[in-house]
């Protein structure tokens, strides 16, 4: 019987600590996301990359899956705007973001720091200057600032917002 009691007590007393799981995380403020994403900033990349994708070399395609509302080929994902823009990742380099206007034409490449949130993205035009820097604390929540450090938009969800908290933009898909 005491046997059992002990086996009852350690049972007892360890299920809290098993049942309960930390999560930790941490919270940004408009200022403390502007500290970080201006932290070791990169002013431009590569002019190959931005010559390679002047014009979308999958426009009329693109065009097509959006239409019909797909977001993934076996090559590349596809985001687009409530504004007519859309974006393209391609699966065999995730580091680079394409966002194209409704025409096709080249409007800024994203270059990803990681791939793994938080992240930073340094935003170039089509000229190669740096436009924009987004730091993307998680696929749910990101903050955009202009070169001069003004929050352009803070993204929560599929909705971006001013520093107003009048919205934006929104993901379609």
């Amino acid at each position: 019987m005491k046997k059992v009691w002990i086996l009852f007590l350690v049972v007892f007393l360890t299920l809290p600590v098993s049942a309960y799981t930390l999560k930790g995380g941490v919270t940004y403020t408009v200022e403390s996301a502007r500290k970080e994403a201006f932290a070791d900033v990169k002013y431009s990349i590569s002019s190959r990359i931005i010559k390679n994708n002047k014009f979308d070399p999958n426009y009329e395609e693109n065009k097509k899956l959006i239409q019909q509302g797909i977001v993934e080929t076996n090559d590349r994902y596809i985001t687009y705007y409530s504004n007519g823009q859309y974006g393209i990742v391609y699966k065999n380099n995730l580091y680079y973001e394409f966002d194209y206007l409704e025409n096709g034409k080249l409007e800024s490449v994203g270059v990803r720091t990681g791939l793994i949130c938080p992240i930073k993205v340094y935003g170039y035009d089509a000229n190669n200057k740096l436009t924009a820097i987004r730091l993307q604390l998680s696929f749910d929540e990101a903050y955009i600032f202009s070169v001069d450090g003004r929050l352009l938009a803070h993204w929560i969800n599929n909705v971006s917002y001013d520093s107003n908290g009048n919205v934006i933009n929104r993901i379609l898909k």
